[in-house]
């Protein structure tokens, strides 16, 4: 169950309840500290968003708003997949942009994703000055402030849903290569895809004939959202049945913006650290001095693969911007969070569902094998997830004491981040403990544990650290 809140304001966007934490007057208070920021945005700006009922609320407010204050040209790309809008903001020449979804969240939140030139979405330090700028500022300010004057520069809303689309299915297509386009359309490989609802839904059945799938579709009405909005085991069981009537090679289910996807073959979910690995084990071949950048609990899997391709891993903590800002300075061709399976390939910077769907095709089709069997060829690796809590004021000197601890039995210490960044354990190249202090709850810790020799050698390290965390804090752990 989803635990509800009226507003969340923080790098990755703003969201919350239409109508409560979120409105238009939010929104308009957001513009009006996004163009402090970023004044030159206002000679060409992108909107988009997602099939929620308010998202075209929200979006019919911003473009008489950003008319209001002067922007000289409005490109609306329409309802698109945030990833294309991102591609977009580039080819379309802005510089800048807003996204209104709420993401994996329920229909009745909403929000908007705030995004750079580059078409990613603010650094977590620009965000952070546009929110502080928002709450600082008192509702008198933006209705007196100079930005809110009417303007002389005539103001005009291009609508290009049609040629975004266009741009992103192209693109796809041309990171596939016309070698591998074909494979998959000889192939004629049949896949399920549920939208539910989102904004995937035009992308996927264009793609879907430009690569000659035999594809099925289920909940694609736009806005009519069928299950939970976030694809997970619990939202996605029902499409399990699908499997006992048809042969397909995996099923899909994506959330509303499209950035987020699970895969699912006849044995259930496939853990999102096969996903980055399969992703790699494709997007590098015949790749040279590649650094891709993973967060620091992503599976050693995919450390595994990266090497088999001669390419070097580079750990960064966790966080979409933190693997994203890594990868620019890595130049890096691929990179992304088994942890949660989110694949990112530039210049797109966000996690890229539909891409990676295409990528899975193109395996498929290569290897002319059913994508369990090329799952089933990687690497094997164990895991334990854990969480625990202590007090919050404590929570800094815990982790200290937890490094302490580790390095006295010989463990070869790693730490990304500040001091409530993530701290790992390596018992053996192939073993470690990985402990991160919550960023939203309080005193909470992830402890997570991974091996290569069996999930009993798992479970222990998990208990040992468990056990060692109870010692310190005395509190009780809980799932």
């Amino acid at each position: 169950m989803e635990k509800a809140f009226d507003l969340i304001e923080s790098f990755s966007g703003i969201r919350g309840i239409y109508g409560k934490g979120i409105t238009e007057e939010l929104l308009k208070k957001y513009f009006f500290a996004y163009f402090e920021a970023f004044p030159q945005a206002k000679k060409k700006f992108l909107l988009s968003g997602d099939t929620r009922a308010s998202t075209n609320l929200l979006k019919l407010a911003a473009i008489s708003f950003l008319k209001e204050i002067g922007v000289k040209e409005i490109i609306d790309a329409g309802v698109v997949p945030i990833q294309t809008a991102e591609l977009a903001v580039l080819k379309f020449g802005c510089l800048g942009g807003f996204y209104i979804t709420a993401s994996h969240n329920e229909p009745n939140y909403n929000g908007w994703k705030m995004l750079k030139q580059d078409g990613a979405i603010l650094y977590a330090n620009q965000a952070q000055q546009v929110i502080d700028f928002v709450n600082q500022k008192g509702s008198s300010f933006f209705l007196l402030g100079r930005s809110l004057a009417p303007s002389l520069i005539f103001s005009r809303a291009v609508l290009k849903e049609k040629e975004a689309i266009e741009l992103y299915c192209n693109y796809v297509l041309e990171k596939l290569g016309e070698e591998a386009v074909e494979k998959i359309k000889q192939a004629k490989l049949k896949v399920l895809f549920d939208p539910n609802g989102g904004s995937a839904i035009e992308v996927l059945k264009i793609l879907s004939e430009k690569l000659n799938l035999q594809a099925n579709f289920v909940n694609d009405l736009p806005g009519k959202f069928n299950r939970l909005v976030e694809p997970k085991a619990e939202s996605l069981a029902h499409l399990q049945k699908y499997f006992e009537k048809e042969n397909y090679e995996f099923a899909t289910g994506f959330d509303t913006d499209a950035d987020r996807v699970e895969f699912m073959t006849q044995s259930g979910l496939v853990n999102g650290n096969y996903v980055l690995a399969l992703a790699c084990d494709c997007l590098l071949q015949g790749a040279q001095n590649q650094v891709v950048v993973t967060n620091d609990v992503t599976s050693y899997l995919v450390r595994d693969v990266i090497k088999k391709h001669k390419a070097i891993i580079k750990e960064v903590e966790v966080g979409e911007t933190n693997v994203v800002q890594e990868m620019e300075k890595q130049n890096s061709l691929i990179g992304g969070e088994g942890s949660n399976g989110g694949v990112i390939i530039p210049p797109i910077k966000c996690r890229d569902g539909l891409m990676t769907t295409c990528l899975f095709l193109k395996m498929i089709a290569q290897k002319n094998q059913g994508l369990s069997d090329i799952l089933q060829s990687y690497p094997k690796y164990f895991s334990s997830h854990n969480k625990a809590t202590c007090l919050s004021e404590k929570a800094r000197q815990i982790k200290n004491q937890l490094e302490s601890y580790y390095k006295k039995k010989g463990y070869i210490i790693k730490k990304t981040g500040d001091d409530t960044g993530g701290l790992k354990a390596e018992a053996d190249e192939n073993s470690y403990i990985w402990f991160r202090l919550s960023k939203t709850e309080p005193g909470a810790f992830r402890i997570y544990a991974e091996t290569d020799q069996s999930q009993q050698k798992a479970d222990n390290l998990a208990k040992e650290a468990l056990a060692i965390f109870m010692n310190l804090t005395k509190l009780s752990p809980h799932k």
